[in-house]
């Protein structure tokens, strides 16, 4: 009898207050390791997140960079230089040719209520002997304000979106341009000074996309961009 009390004694196991101690521990590792958890999840969602924004403000970025190369660009660049005559004193003769201004050098930015944008233009084929921008030969960017959307301009009034909302909004675009001139009088037959001699433009624009993801508004990313308008405009003219 007294060694089954004492095996009963060694058997008993926790005590209310053990128990409740042990509960408490347990339930605080858990919740530790819930938060962690928790975090980990959040962090990884927000790092998804500006990894997604800054990818699609780059190919954003990389699409207008590639069109606005284009701008400029004239289907007959023969017209940008002077031209010699030929044929002198046969049937055929060509008389000398001046160098004409490129009438697709422009770039126009322009700002509303709605919209802020840059237009330019460039030819799409070499075989346009009037030397005139087509109604198909102007293009731009636009960021709309009140969709936060960037857009292309593809043609007549064909604006396509390059940002998805349903991922990034577009809640900052600010575009520029400038100009450097250098004088090229000097490649002139005869001396030229004053006003009207010959002048080239060198342009560059800059332009800054800052974008929200959409999902989650602490998610800002910005990136900035330059490009060079490979075509440069030509101003002025030689002496006759």
């Amino acid at each position: 009898m007294q060694l089954n009390l004492i095996r009963w004694r060694a058997q008993r196991g926790f005590s209310l207050v053990e128990l409740m101690v042990g509960i408490t521990v347990g339930l605080i590792v858990a919740a530790g390791a819930s938060t962690v958890a928790v975090n980990q999840i959040n962090e990884h969602r927000r790092l998804m997140l500006e990894v997604q924004v800054q990818q699609d403000l780059r190919t954003a970025a990389d699409l207008l960079q590639q069109d606005m190369r284009r701008a400029g660009f004239r289907g007959l660049p023969q017209y940008s230089v002077w031209q010699p005559a030929s044929g002198v004193a046969t049937a055929g003769e060509v008389p000398a040719q001046a160098a004409s201004a490129n009438p697709y050098s422009g770039l126009v930015r322009s700002e509303d209520a709605s919209y802020r944008s840059l237009t330019y233009s460039y030819a799409r084929a070499v075989d346009n002997t009037d030397d005139v921008p087509l109604n198909n030969e102007y293009f731009g960017i636009r960021w709309e304000k009140a969709t936060k959307v960037l857009k292309l301009q593809l043609g007549p009034n064909n604006w396509q979106p390059i940002t998805d909302p349903e991922s990034v909004q577009i809640v900052d675009f600010n575009i520029d341009f400038s100009s450097q001139t250098t004088g090229i009088a000097d490649f002139c037959d005869k001396a030229c000074t004053g006003t009207g001699c010959p002048e080239q433009k060198v342009r560059r624009v800059t332009f800054t996309i800052r974008g929200q993801a959409t999902h989650d508004a602490n998610v800002i990313r910005t990136l900035e961009g330059v490009e060079r308008v490979r075509a440069d405009a030509i101003a002025g003219a030689c002496p006759p």
